[in-house]
């Protein structure tokens, strides 16, 4: 047993002794530099604090986004994820890369990170973030011999956005991502966006939104002012512009169906009620369906939308098929009058006119002051007495038409004029039937009017803003 113990003790001793010839004359470690460089460090001073009041700290920064997700119009946020960088100079880190035997120095640990001086950027229109902790806190710093140092870090954010839906669902959305230093003010502080334009901002180019199209981006820096000074802000705006073949085939195609098979009702005939009136209701509750569902998911604004005009003209299409069946059960039982040749004597009984009068069945109607034509009746002569009085007619009119002895010497008799053929009466159920062949043309018609108007006017404006996005 004691000799096992000398042979592990004599193998310990001849692998130290190794490693002290193989690291004698070689430069000291990376975290020995960075124990060096802490020694008279003051994490509590910015970097440009011994240069003299009045001269900021100059922090460069670049985001690089990751993913975005959860663009939501009812509580009008959305998600994204990026990597944030920021760059700076701090010349107490300062190191001679000959001499210590590296040009840079990383720290991994966040112990050791949290001993530097770092800024304090934080996001304006933030609900909530975090960095990401998997497996290991998504952080590094990295300083070189010149005392660059850069700082990158993983968050994921849930930031707000104030979204306009007057043209939902042809609607473009511009949401922000706002950074601002929150304790330091411009005379100790500056931020700025990265000295490479084409690195400030940039986004994954294998990203992919379901329902939406990233049609550009601006970015701006400045200060905001105020009670307790002026404070560096940095500002990207992010364009979204919402693809509409989604709501095509969810929302405008199966209500455009709807309000077409309502239309299927002026082809079915007027004694067909539980055709016409279900098929009718059943339209409307569908209508009424899919407006609850096409609105799941959107705020209660007080401003009309493009999907409300569209959902409101076609819920006014299918009631008026209704309202239109209504109409033509009315006119199928409104009773046709009869028309009947009615005299007319003017004053001096020079000329006579005839109008129609509705008559209905087994009325009496009398005629008085008429002259009879100067031909008797077969058979008959003009000094029968018999004639004066009240003649009986075949079926149930009864006229009474007295005969003068013989006309005034002063008036001549003029024969009744031609009258012209009366237009021909239809009948209720014809009547009711040319509703239905009217309405049959009249909807489609004013249908097709109203898409031809409402893409129009909605394609355009949308076409304007990507332009004005690009």
């Amino acid at each position: 047993m004691m000799r096992y113990l000398l042979e592990k003790l004599w193998i310990r001793v001849v692998l130290s002794l190794f490693f002290i010839l193989q690291t004698r004359g070689k430069k000291e470690f990376p975290h020995k530099l960075f124990h060096r460089l802490m020694k008279n460090y003051n994490m509590e001073e910015w970097p440009s604090y011994q240069a003299g009041e009045g001269i900021p700290t100059r922090v460069y920064i670049e985001i690089y986004i990751v993913a975005i997700s959860s663009i939501d119009a009812s509580s009008m946020d959305y998600s994204v994820d990026f990597y944030l960088t920021q760059h700076w100079n701090d010349p107490r880190l300062h190191f001679d890369a000959d001499k210590d035997g590296t040009k840079i120095l990383e720290l991994h640990q966040l112990r050791q990170i949290k001993k530097l001086w770092l800024p304090d950027p934080y996001l304006i229109n933030a609900k909530k973030a975090y960095f990401h902790e998997v497996t290991q806190p998504n952080r590094f710093l990295r300083i070189t011999q010149e005392g660059n140092v850069t700082y990158n870090s993983r968050l994921t954010a849930t930031l707000t956005c104030q979204m306009e839906l007057n043209y939902y669902p042809m609607d473009t959305q511009e949401c922000s991502i706002y950074l601002e230093t929150y304790g330091y003010s411009t005379e100790i502080l500056y931020f700025h966006w990265h000295w490479d334009k084409s690195k400030a901002f940039t986004i994954n180019s294998e990203l992919k939104l379901p329902q939406f199209l990233i049609s550009g981006y601006t970015y701006k820096e400045g200060t905001d002012e105020y009670s307790m000074g002026h404070f560096s802000y940095l500002k990207v705006f992010i364009k979204f512009q919402r693809q509409v073949s989604y709501h095509l085939i969810q929302t405008y195609l199966p209500t455009f169906l709807i309000v077409s098979i309502s239309w299927v009702s002026f082809w079915l005939s007027v004694e067909a009620v539980p055709a016409r009136v279900s098929l009718g209701i059943t339209t409307l509750l569908t209508m009424t369906t899919l407006i609850s569902g096409a609105k799941q998911g959107l705020p209660a604004v007080s401003y009309i939308k493009a999907l409300d005009v569209w959902m409101g003209t076609c819920t006014f299409f299918v009631f008026a098929t209704l309202l239109e069946y209504v109409i033509v059960s009315k006119t199928s039982r409104k009773k046709v009058p009869m028309l009947v040749p009615r005299p007319r004597q003017n004053s001096n009984h020079m000329s006579r006119s005839h109008t129609l009068v509705p008559v209905s069945p087994n009325a009496t109607m009398k005629f008085d002051n008429c002259f009879l034509p100067d031909m008797p009746p077969p058979g008959r002569s003009p000094s029968q007495n018999h004639l004066k009085g009240s003649r009986k007619m075949s079926g149930s009119f009864e006229y009474e038409m007295p005969i003068p002895e013989s006309p005034p010497p002063h008036e001549t008799y003029m024969p009744p004029m031609s009258m012209p053929a009366a237009p021909p009466i239809l009948s209720a159920a014809e009547q009711a039937k040319r509703i239905d062949v009217i309405a049959r043309i009249l909807f489609p018609s004013l249908f097709g009017a109203f898409n031809f108007v409402y893409w129009t006017y909605y394609m355009l404006q949308s076409y304007d803003r990507m332009e004005e996005a690009s």
